[in-house]
C-alpha cells in the first residue's frame, strides 16, 4: 500500500467519540488484537486494517499507536491509552482525501506516453493503434465492472492509487444505491464492534457502565481548538 495514503491526514466526518474509564488499565495492543480479530471474522469485504503512530506533539515527541480500519476512502482510527491514573478510548469517523500530486501527474502521463510509442513500435502505426484501442476498451470494462466480477479489495486498491485513484472514481466507479448501503453498514459495524470491545474489556475489570461521549467544539473558535465541550450519546 503506498505509504502517502496511509500518513495522508484524515478529514473528521463527525467529532471524535471517546469514554475515560477512572482507575482503569489494559494492554493497547492485545486490545487492538482483539479488534483485528473480529473484523477478520466478520469477512468485512475491502476493509484494510493498519496500525499507525502518531506523535504527540513535535517531531521529538513520544508516539501514540493508532488503529485504522479503512474501507474506500472511509475510515475509523481508534485510540487506547493511558491518561494519567484513568485509561481513554477515542475514535474519530474521517474521509481520506484522494490524492492527486501534480509530479504523479507527470509521471503517469509520461508513462502513457511511453506506452503508446511501444505499441506503435512493436506493431507499427496501424495495428499499435488497434491494439492500444482494444486494450483501453477492456481495460475500461474492467473497472467499470469490478464489483460485479467480486474483485471488492481490487476496487478497494484502486481507491489508494495516487492519480488514478481520483480517475476511476470519477469516470468509472459508478455510484450505486448498494454502494451507498454498504458505507452505511461499514460505519454502523465498526462503531459497533468497537464500542462493544470497549465494554467487553472494562467488563472484565468489573467496570459494569461505560460512557460514551461525543465531543463538540461549540466554544470560541480559538478556544475550541484546546478544548471540546462533551455532549453525551450513549452509555
Amino acid at each position: 500500500m503506498f505509504g502517502l495514503w496511509k500518513k495522508r491526514k484524515p478529514e473528521e466526518l463527525k467529532q471524535p467519540t471517546y469514554a475515560l474509564i477512572d482507575g482503569f488499565e489494559t494492554s493497547t495492543d492485545a486490545f487492538y488484537l482483539s479488534i483485528e480479530n473480529e473484523l477478520n471474522a466478520r469477512n468485512v469485504p475491502g476493509l484494510e486494517l493498519v496500525r499507525l503512530d502518531y506523535r504527540e506533539g513535535g517531531p521529538l515527541s513520544s508516539k501514540r499507536d493508532y488503529l485504522r480500519m479503512r474501507r474506500e476512502r472511509l475510515t475509523f482510527d481508534l485510540c487506547s491509552a493511558p491518561f494519567g491514573t484513568s485509561w481513554f478510548f477515542s475514535y474519530r469517523f474521517c474521509e481520506i482525501p484522494a490524492p492527486f500530486p501534480a509530479l504523479q501527474l507527470l509521471i503517469v502521463a509520461g508513462l502513457l506516453t511511453a506506452l503508446v510509442f511501444g505499441y506503435i513500435a512493436l506493431f507499427g502505426m496501424l495495428w499499435g493503434g488497434i491494439t492500444i484501442g482494444m486494450t483501453a476498451i477492456g481495460f475500461a470494462l474492467l473497472l467499470r465492472n469490478t464489483l460485479t466480477l467480486g474483485f471488492e479489495d481490487f476496487d478497494a486498491w484502486l481507491l489508494t492509487v495516487p492519480v488514478f485513484g481520483r480517475v476511476y472514481e470519477a469516470i468509472f466507479r459508478k455510484e450505486t444505491f448498494f454502494r451507498h448501503d454498504t458505507r452505511l453498514m461499514y460505519a454502523e459495524m465498526m462503531e459497533r464492534v468497537i464500542q462493544d470491545k470497549i465494554k467487553e474489556i472494562t467488563a472484565s475489570e468489573g467496570i459494569e457502565k461505560v460512557e460514551f461521549i461525543e465531543s463538540r467544539p461549540d466554544l470560541h473558535p480559538l478556544l475550541a481548538r484546546m478544548v471540546q465541550a462533551p455532549t453525551r450519546t450513549s452509555a
